[in-house]
């Protein structure tokens, strides 16, 4: 149960700490690269959870405050209304991802 939720977090501490590393050696390409992929990792929280077969639910909570720090860094580091979109836009994804996946079972290997 809890092994897709570390596996995630630790993919994200990961690139996070590898995203400030970037920018404080003015590494440009591989930031934008870093950033990127924490943006999918954040708005597809739900999805890649159920690949890593875990349970999508458990990405509700965490996808809203995620989302909030990805505007809050798109946004400069200042309050703006953009910061809102982040948010609605992953919780938007998510559900989605939910009703996608609710008569689905976690991901199992294919025999055959």
């Amino acid at each position: 149960m809890w092994k897709p939720i570390l596996v995630y977090s630790t993919v994200f501490i990961v690139l996070f700490v590898s995203h400030i590393i970037a920018a404080a050696n003015d590494l440009q390409l591989i930031f934008q690269v870093i950033a990127t992929l924490i943006t999918i990792q954040t708005l597809f929280a739900g999805f890649i959870l159920h690949l890593l077969r875990g349970n999508v639910l458990h990405a509700r909570v965490p996808v809203v405050a995620l989302s909030a720090g990805l505007g809050w860094a798109y946004a400069g580091m200042e309050p703006s209304w953009t910061i809102l979109l982040w948010m609605v836009s992953a919780i938007i994804i998510h559900i989605l991802t939910e009703k996608g996946l609710k008569y689905r079972a976690l991901t199992e290997p294919i025999n055959g």
